[in-house]
């Protein structure tokens, strides 16, 4: 280069000085273009995780919450008659019901959302909540790679979680920081299934070492049986649970305890209503809400 430099004239140096020097500071810059992961152009970008269906995309980037695109909730167009809507709604374990309520409820406009306790077995046996975010994925996480075609690893506030992708709807399930191990995460990815029905209800399976709980069923101190909350988590909400032998076995979900003013439930048959937000939202709710079981 010094050569090169130092040949002809001063004038026609200081210009050839001027091109080499440019032509060695864009190696590195182009470098740099090339070997960037493309990936990292989109972590600005609302999540595609949440847009997709199985297997067609990661979903890189941080995940917002409240995307318009994937509201992760059920609207069921009620039928009205006099003051009372009915829907028909269908449980997380495939059990079907007809529920009537106040009209002034608008639980067919607040729409739901599914929740299901499950558990996988082995020498650490642990319990987990299966749940439907609004918007997908929870606030604050970040995407950080796929577990199988449907399934992604996120990382959130209050640790790592699984993403499950079953058509529409996306499912996740809150891990502890000490919780499971890369084995189980696996077995949860490949063993629990999710199918929607015609009205675009999901309904889970799983097979071993995967297992869903059943109607009554208390893990880790909470009621873990198939449910359905209606809300979108922000102020008033309604939780329909399938609880056999109810007067035992009930109990209000965390979910209506966190952000709610006031709470209170009670057994309708073999499900628990529930309810959270002002006072007489909740009685309202309690008193109204019928629950017949149709499958």
């Amino acid at each position: 280069m010094r050569d090169v430099i130092e040949a002809g004239t001063p004038r026609r140096r200081r210009w050839i000085g001027i091109v080499v020097l440019a032509a060695v500071l864009a190696v590195p810059a182009i470098s740099l273009l090339i070997s960037r992961n493309p990936g990292e152009q989109q972590a600005g970008r609302a999540p595609q995780a949440a847009t997709t269906g199985p297997g067609t995309g990661d979903g890189r980037g941080e995940a917002t919450g409240g995307q318009a695109s994937v509201p992760n909730i059920l609207r069921a167009g009620p039928r009205t008659t006099g003051d009372e809507e009915t829907i028909d709604v269908v449980f997380p374990d495939g059990t079907k019901a007809r529920v009537r309520y106040p009209a002034t409820l608008r639980l067919g406009d607040r729409g739901s959302r599914p929740y299901q306790g499950a558990w996988i077995s082995g020498e650490r046996a642990m319990f987990r909540k299966l749940y439907a975010p609004v918007g997908g994925v929870p606030r604050g996480t970040t995407w950080i790679r796929s577990m199988t075609g449907d399934v992604s690893l996120w990382s959130g506030r209050d640790g790592q979680l699984l993403i499950f992708a079953f058509g529409r709807w996306r499912i996740a399930l809150q891990d502890s920081r000490d919780g499971l191990t890369f084995e189980q995460r696996m077995e949860w990815a490949r063993s629990l299934k999710g199918k929607e029905t015609r009205d675009g209800y999901l309904v889970l399976s799983a097979k071993d070492p995967v297992h869903l709980s059943k109607p009554g069923d208390r893990l880790g101190g909470e009621p873990a049986g198939p449910g359905l909350l209606f809300g979108d988590g922000r102020s008033e909400l309604v939780s329909l649970v399938l609880t056999r032998d109810c007067r035992r076995n009930s109990g209000i979900p965390p979910e209506l305890r966190w952000n709610a003013t006031y709470t209170d439930g009670v057994c309708r048959g073999d499900v628990f209503v529930s309810a959270a937000g002002k006072e007489a939202f909740v009685r309202t709710a309690l008193l109204g809400i019928k629950v017949k079981l149709t499958e």
